[in-house]
């Protein structure tokens, strides 16, 4: 979708449509570069395979077991009962079947997908970002040599999930409803707020309707007018239907995603006190925040750059971003830091920001290139729990 806007025959199209696709690729490369660097400093191995390892921490190791061997129908012996269910389905039977065909090892073959995911999220940023070039550059060095980079590619669901969520709001910009349905439906079934981008789809809808002259009383009457709108509407959320399914037929409780988050250390309480408690929890020594204050810093940024969305009458996006930083906060600060980054809105409107002047464009590609060769340092050694 992304392409066909770059690619029209015109003057100075083709040249654009290279660089389109040159900017990501060259973070590819820049970012692999930055990361091999900083895993070869912290490791005696060497080669792509040990890098992929070395990088696979945290949640990944469960997407692993998913795509080798599937969901269990009891818990993981040894594992405090806990079962692979709260861990949605979609990003590991897709490199499930890539490995089909390329029968090499899950991490390497998830490395590459990720990064492939990521490379297209960007090229989906493009037309997202009103073909902001200083924006363009920054979301792409964000993404593939960012401090957080680490994030988008290695086996976590943060690739897939940036690229459905791109596709659903560039099908809304266009208006094209049941392309957003489509990728809204395989975006619920890669994280369980994907089924949340409903809202955006239907807030969308409710704009074109008023902006065609249309009152909030006939909105209803006009859906159910528009046979395209009511399947974008309903197959939304078909990926969590479907793994709800199956989680039923095969262990008996469609809801073991949300059970099962009891087991993680996840049980909900007040997301107020949980940021309190993040922000109140100073280092021992030194003054570098803690995990639990990065969390909590980043949940209260997301929330203000969800604000600064609906300022600016990006309505289903602030309540998309809203809604998938405070569903989580409900519960605790654990991994909050991946979460919002993993916002594909927030980040786009950051790098707008950021881009408006040329001094400020600067200091952050710098910034995002300097900081990713610490952060994954960081990441291999296990520093970055749960963020």
């Amino acid at each position: 979708m992304a392409l066909e806007d770059v690619a029209r025959p015109s003057a100075g199209g083709r040249s654009i449509a290279v660089a389109v696709a040159a900017v990501p690729l060259l973070f590819v490369i820049s970012g692999l570069a930055i990361r091999y660097a900083a895993f070869s400093s912290v490791s005696e191995e060497t080669g792509f395979a040990a890098y992929a390892r070395a990088l696979c921490r945290w949640d990944c190791a469960w997407y692993i077991g998913i795509s080798e061997l599937g969901y269990e129908r009891f818990p993981i012996q040894n594992q405090s009962n806990v079962g692979r269910w709260g861990f949605f389905p979609l990003y590991p039977m897709l490199v499930a079947a890539i490995r089909v065909v390329f029968p090499f090892q899950s991490i390497l073959v998830a490395t590459v997908t990720s990064i492939v995911c990521s490379y297209a999220a960007c090229l989906v940023a493009w037309p997202l970002l009103e073909k902001n070039m200083r924006a363009y550059v920054l979301y792409c060095a964000f993404l593939l040599s960012g401090p957080f980079s680490f994030h988008f590619t290695t086996f976590l669901t943060e690739p897939l999930f940036v690229l459905l969520t791109s596709c659903v709001f560039l099908a809304l910009k266009r208006s094209s409803y049941l392309a957003a349905g489509v990728s809204s439906a395989l975006l619920s079934a890669t994280r369980l707020v994907g089924v949340l981008v409903v809202f955006a789809t239907v807030i969308q809808m409710f704009r074109e309707h008023r902006e065609q002259g249309g009152s909030a009383l006939s909105f209803p009457r006009w859906v159910l007018g528009r046979p395209d709108l009511l399947v974008a509407i309903f197959i939304s959320p078909a990926g969590l239907f479907a793994y709800i399914l199956f989680l039923y037929l095969t262990i008996g409780d469609g809801f073991a995603f949300l059970h099962v988050q009891r087991a993680f250390g996840r049980v909900a309480g007040n997301p107020l006190v949980f940021l309190w408690d993040g922000l109140s929890a100073v280092p021992a020594t030194g003054w570098l925040p803690t995990a639990p204050q990065w969390s909590a810093l980043a949940a209260i940024t997301g929330l203000a750059l969800s604000a600064v969305l609906a300022a600016r009458r990006q309505y289903g996006a602030a309540l998309f971003c809203a809604l998938c930083i405070i569903l989580p906060l409900i519960t605790n600060l654990a991994s909050m830091v991946r979460y919002v980054i993993g916002l594909a809105p927030l980040t786009m409107l950051l790098v707008v920001l950021l881009s408006a002047s040329r001094l400020t464009y600067l200091a952050a590609l710098v910034l995002f290139l300097g900081t990713c060769y610490f952060m994954t340092v960081a990441w291999i050694g296990g520093y970055l729990a749960l963020v």
